[in-house]
């Protein structure tokens, strides 16, 4: 091995080790590396751009280990669910309801987000019970009870392989758009991470109750993000014209998110991990109120 080479392997394992010490030290506390990360992060020292792959499905950065929870916002809890927990991952189920015409559809990219009561499996769980499927429910019962029919799909996408889990969502909704043509209306309903709001679930009042706030992120990389940026800033200002103060951030990212399958489409982020689930539920309720308006709007 020449001098150059040697040099090289040198720097390379200097990269690596400063990473793995981040990583592990990360908010201070101490993080275990799976052989997967590892792997990825000695990729990523050696090759940064082949760490950031997956671009054209909307990934956010997942795939790389050193920048797994994003900056500015809009960010995610960085890992999937452990190995015995993907063996034991249940059939994806769909859909919760199915109207003849629906106007709206549901899902999930990262269906296994959770909120407070649940800290484990670092914020994650199968159960739809205090997930993002949860909250999910609670935006489809509230708008099927304004006369709206609701599409709400519960497919876990990012159970068995987290970075691959906006190819498998971009699937699923191209086949529920393809099947429901009046569907005008979807949203992919995640959570924040609670590291980009200083380690605090973050709340506002909305008529006396508690909510969790929320935020739209709208990918830039899209072909019809002037659209997408349209509609989410008229559904946040309608959100702060009928509960002053609630009108949540408007998030604007490079990549895509698979939001180019429709002009309105949200990529709504309900709390954060430090929320508990009966914030998150009351945020739902009055974004269904928005929503709802909103629609009638188109209608009329």
């Amino acid at each position: 091995m020449n001098r150059k080479k040697v040099m090289l392997l040198f720097f390379a394992v200097l990269v690596l080790s400063s990473a793995v010490t981040a990583k592990m030290l990360y908010d201070g506390k101490r993080l275990a590396l799976t052989e997967s990360e590892l792997g990825m992060m000695c990729l990523a020292g050696a090759y940064p751009a082949a760490a950031f792959g997956n671009e054209d499905y909307g990934e956010k950065n997942y795939e790389n280990p050193i920048s797994m929870i994003e900056s500015e916002g809009g960010g995610e809890e960085t890992k999937a669910m452990s190995e015995e927990e993907q063996k034991e991952t249940p059939a994806p189920t769909v859909v919760d309801t199915a109207p003849t015409n629906p106007l709206v559809i549901i899902y999930h990219t990262h269906a296994t987000e959770a909120y407070q009561p649940i800290s484990t499996g670092n914020f994650r769980t199968l159960s739809e019970e205090n997930s993002v499927r949860d909250v999910g429910t609670v935006l489809t019962k509230e708008l099927e009870a304004k006369g709206i029919a609701v599409i709400h799909d519960k497919t876990l996408h990012d159970a068995q392989s987290y970075n691959q889990s906006y190819s498998r969502s971009l699937e699923t909704i191209q086949n529920l758009l393809a099947k429901y043509p009046s569907a005008k209306y979807v949203i992919d309903l995640h959570r924040d991470a609670a590291a980009y709001m200083g380690n605090a679930g973050k709340v506002v009042t909305v008529n006396g109750e508690t909510a969790a706030t929320y935020a739209l992120v709208v990918g830039q990389g899209n072909e019809n993000a002037s659209e997408l940026n349209a509609f989410a800033t008229r559904v946040t200002n309608k959100a702060e014209d009928m509960y002053p103060g609630f009108g949540g951030r408007i998030i604007n990212k490079s990549y895509r998110y698979n939001q180019y399958v429709s002009d309105h489409h949200l990529l709504l982020e309900i709390g954060n991990n430090e929320n508990n689930i009966r914030e998150v539920r009351v945020c739902a309720k009055y974004f269904a109120d928005v929503l709802a308006e909103i629609i009638k709007e188109d209608t009329e």
